[in-house]
């Protein structure tokens, strides 16, 4: 394999003309840098990635820890992280750890990115390292939370505000007339979740209604568990009229549970749900959701990560909240009409 000296030889230059050419990291004239890359594609010359980085401290690779990779949520989100690595034309690998909302797991993964000496993490936390995130944010790591935050940890988070768009879906079921609203949980030590029965639960205050213990369920969150919940949730006795669903999996559980009880969405019950995917408006009925940004999301995390690890952002941690989006459709029972308040809405 060629190395600096073959390319600064054939370039008739010297190995820190060559290495400024390569790095940025001084003014080089046209000609010279002509001369260089030249050499350097003549030669097929490949920077010393590791040489580089203990120069620099830095190894141009960040880790991003996501919750459940099989979630079309975490796949917009990813890709918002990685697009943003390439729009700003730095060199950054993605390390990619899938924690399966599991502890330790998490921990496993956070002890393998940190033995890779990694520049920064981009993750959505499980729920149950706060002391070792902590830790990890004090001792200076660049740490970015997206989609949930963690209390005892203080870093720049990006997230939505689920207790007012929960709150607004459910007040969009109770102005059509729904009155007996169960809720379906993922059963997760998100802070999106809990913020999601959170702003359901108020909603339903507000309006004066009680929520029915027969009609709350929690699952693990995965479609088979989410069905079987369901099920419980529709052999009630009464029977919900609508079901609030608090992410994409939760829904899609709830859809199957309606299907393999025999009855007929909305018109034997209403199911709305958190997240919105590509196939959502593609069933019939076609889903009502809270649409999130994840894509922006990622975004967003990943230009605060960056920022930190260039130190072009120093200071306090902030905290980033974007909006979210009412989307309804016909699984809410609408009809024609279509109740518009507070958060942004829109009827496909």
């Amino acid at each position: 394999m060629a190395t600096i000296k073959d390319v600064a030889a054939k370039a008739g230059v010297s190995t820190a003309t060559v290495s400024h050419v390569v790095n940025s990291s001084r003014a080089v004239s046209p000609e010279t840098k002509k001369k260089v890359t030249a050499a350097i594609k003549a030669l097929k010359y490949r920077p010393d990635g590791v040489a580089r980085s203990l120069r620099v401290n830095q190894t141009g690779t960040i880790a991003v820890l996501i919750s459940d990779v099989t979630n079309p949520f975490f796949a917009d989100f990813v890709r918002g992280v990685e697009d943003t690595a390439h729009q700003r034309g730095e060199r950054y690998n993605l390390l990619l750890c899938n924690t399966e909302e599991n502890t330790a797991r998490e921990q496993r993964a956070i002890d393998l990115v940190l033995e890779r000496r990694i520049d920064g993490i981009v993750m959505a936390p499980a729920g149950g390292n706060a002391a070792m995130l902590a830790e990890l944010a004090e001792n200076g790591l660049p740490l970015v939370f997206g989609d949930r935050k963690l209390k005892g940890v203080s870093v720049d988070t990006v997230v939505v505000d689920n207790v007012a768009a929960a709150g607004e879906l459910t007040r969009h079921l109770i102005a059509l007339g729904h009155k007996r609203i169960g809720l379906l949980e993922a059963d997760l030590a998100s802070s999106a979740i809990h913020e999601r029965a959170a702003g359901f639960r108020e909603a339903l205050a507000e309006a004066g209604l009680e929520l029915d213990p027969r009609h709350v369920a929690k699952s693990f969150s995965s479609i088979a568990a989410a069905e079987e919940a369901g099920k419980a949730l529709l052999d009630a006795s009464p029977r919900p009229d609508a079901i609030f669903c608090t992410n994409n999996f939760m829904t899609l559980g709830m859809m199957q549970a309606v299907i393999d009880r025999g009855l007929a969405c909305p018109e034997d019950i209403a199911v709305t749900g958190f997240d919105d995917f590509p196939w959502a408006a593609a069933f019939r009925p076609r889903l009502t959701v809270v649409a999130q940004p994840a894509y922006e999301i990622g975004r967003e995390t990943a230009t605060l990560l960056f920022d930190r690890i260039s130190g072009r952002r120093t200071g306090a941690p902030v905290q980033i909240v974007l909006g979210a989006k009412l989307i309804v459709r016909d699984s809410c029972g609408a009809g024609r009409g279509i109740f518009r308040k507070g958060c942004a809405s829109s009827m496909e």
